[in-house]
């Protein structure tokens, strides 16, 4: 991104990537709902930046959960040609409940799932250009390419829905909740397990 862009994000665990992975440079601004944790700000916040600095790179980076909420705003962006930048981590589901009812509750993954949207044909049915990252060995070269495409413009990230928000510090409260959770039979608890034991071996190799 621009050393000057603009950059604004949802709330849910799409904030959590936002923190650990968008590296913030000095003379960017980077906007997010606060503790207000309110679902869709990401797409509306990029076209009110976009409005207002008209001359500066205007990136998204939102959930699937929340784009599903004002995905119709892609279409206010490609009515007034404004250039923003949508990333949609996509995974099919409400990822914060998903976590919430585990970590903190004890309670299996319930209803957290989401109707799969071609997001892609979703930005090419509004007017835009729609983008898809499939595969980590693809990633850099479709962001250089999105990014450069004039106009508005939606990258869709397909990730795993599995991998979860590890907190920095996990208590024993929350990973005796998890444990809880997958006893009670949480959907895919095996996966669910698998992935937390590779990004334990990951970190410690």
């Amino acid at each position: 991104m621009c050393d000057d862009a603009i950059v604004s994000c949802d709330s849910g665990t799409i904030t959590t990537w936002f923190a650990r992975q968008i590296r913030v440079k000095r003379g960017q601004m980077h906007s997010l709902s606060g503790t207000l944790a309110t679902m869709a700000p990401g797409l509306p916040y990029s076209i009110a930046a976009q409005v207002a600095y008209p001359d500066r790179q205007c990136v998204a980076f939102v959930g699937d959960g929340g784009f599903t909420m004002l995905m119709g705003e892609f279409a206010t962006a490609v009515k007034y040609q404004l250039p923003i930048k949508v990333f949609v981590i996509k995974n099919n589901t409400l990822g914060q409940i998903k976590w919430e009812q585990m970590v903190f509750l004890g309670n299996p993954e319930y209803v957290c799932e989401l109707q799969p949207i071609d997001v892609v044909a979703i930005a090419r049915a509004c007017g835009g250009h729609g983008f898809r990252i499939e595969d980590p060995e693809n990633c850099a070269e479709i962001v250089a390419q999105a990014l450069a495409t004039p106009g508005p413009v939606l990258i869709e990230a397909v990730v795993d829905p599995h991998e979860p928000p590890m907190p920095g510090r996990v208590k024993a409260k929350q990973a005796l909740h998890l444990a809880e959770s997958m006893a009670k039979g949480t959907p895919q608890r095996l996966k669910i397990a698998t992935t937390i034991a590779e990004d334990v071996v990951r970190e410690l190799v």
